[in-house]
């Protein structure tokens, strides 16, 4: 995952912490990376972000073998969501969690309570964000010991914080428990662990069961295109909070251009807040680009976006023939 921007903005938000799965087993993952070239128009620079505050969500992670870091990139995309990974700054070897060996990095720091290895480089801040979910490797049935490095870190008590971990055979329940005793946490839901062949389908089954999903159900955005009305499921980013205010005050007409037989991609009349990730695109999915442009898909691709939303019950082949070919005109409400 690509970490967030260095300079984040403050404001309240949703945070989802994962980290990798069994410390045994996890393997290392990297981004897909979209390689079409971009239109002449988004070699504009976006303007400088609002400083509004806004609800968002982030996936946080710790993976070191990546088990955990594809469970994050599962809520990542099921959540619309922000993510950051935690690195360590002296980076764990294979060595280091070689656990038939007693003197091994991570068999001296879990059995030393009072161990916090450094975080490579820290997220500033934390204040854009008001629910967390948690997720972490389960290292000899605890939460690694840089994960309570994290958590002494920031302020949790303001926020609801929802654990998730991967491992073999071991449960979520004793880092839970450590949780709960080593920082005060304003709202700390039962977590869940998953195995390392966890499937995205597995994901969202939990995800589904989860008190925020009410809320974000509730966050509709309406699409006008040639008379025909859509609705959108808006993300828990924080751009899509943004755009969800700017629309109070009234709807908005943007002109989109066709774009490489995927997508339809124009400018806003205001810049969001930019908080990017490497994704794969389907069809339905409302992105933001560089900041200050919508773009809507109608076929799959590749590049770094911020997620606005989904179109709900709307297939490729249907919003191709409604969207037609050229530029198209839509207007935005909520």
């Amino acid at each position: 995952m690509k970490k967030l921007a260095a300079m984040l903005l403050t404001f309240v938000g949703t945070v989802i912490f994962a980290a990798c799965g069994g410390a045994r087993t996890d393997s290392n993952e990297q981004p897909k990376v979209r390689t079409d070239q971009p239109v002449s128009a988004r070699q504009e620079q976006a303007a400088e972000t609002p400083e509004s505050p806004e609800n968002g969500t982030l996936v946080i992670y710790f993976s070191r073998t990546g088990n955990t870091g594809k469970i994050a990139g599962y809520l990542t995309e099921i959540a619309g969501a922000d993510s950051f990974a935690i690195e360590a700054a002296v980076p764990y070897t294979d060595d280091d969690i070689r656990y038939q060996d007693d003197n091994c990095r991570a068999n001296r720091e879990q059995n030393d309570k009072s161990v916090r290895p450094a975080i490579a480089d820290p997220v500033p801040s934390l204040d854009r964000y008001d629910t967390v979910f948690l997720g972490y490797p389960i290292w000899w049935g605890e939460e690694p010991r840089i994960i309570d490095t994290f958590l002494e870190s920031y302020d949790l008590s303001g926020k609801t914080v929802i654990p998730f971990c991967t491992s073999g055979s071991s449960g979520i329940g004793t880092s839970e428990k450590n949780i709960s005793e080593l920082v005060t946490v304003g709202n700390l839901l039962k977590g869940k662990r998953f195995p390392a062949d966890a499937a995205k389908s597995d994901v969202k089954e939990w995800y589904d069961t989860l008190p925020l999903k009410e809320r974000n159900e509730d966050m509709k955005l309406k699409i006008s295109v040639g008379g025909t009305e859509l609705t959108a499921s808006l993300a828990g980013t924080a751009a899509a909070g943004e755009l969800a205010e700017k629309l109070k005050s009234g709807p908005v007409t943007v002109t989109l251009n066709e774009y490489g037989g995927f997508e339809k991609v124009g400018k806003l009349p205001w810049a969001l807040t930019k908080t990017d990730e490497s994704v794969v695109t389907e069809a339905g999915d409302i992105m933001l680009y560089q900041g200050n442009q919508m773009t809507i898909f109608y076929n799959s691709n590749s590049w770094s976006y911020t997620k606005l939303g989904h179109i709900d019950s709307m297939s490729g082949k249907e919003l191709e023939k409604l969207f037609g070919e050229g530029n198209i005109t839509v207007t935005l409400s909520y």
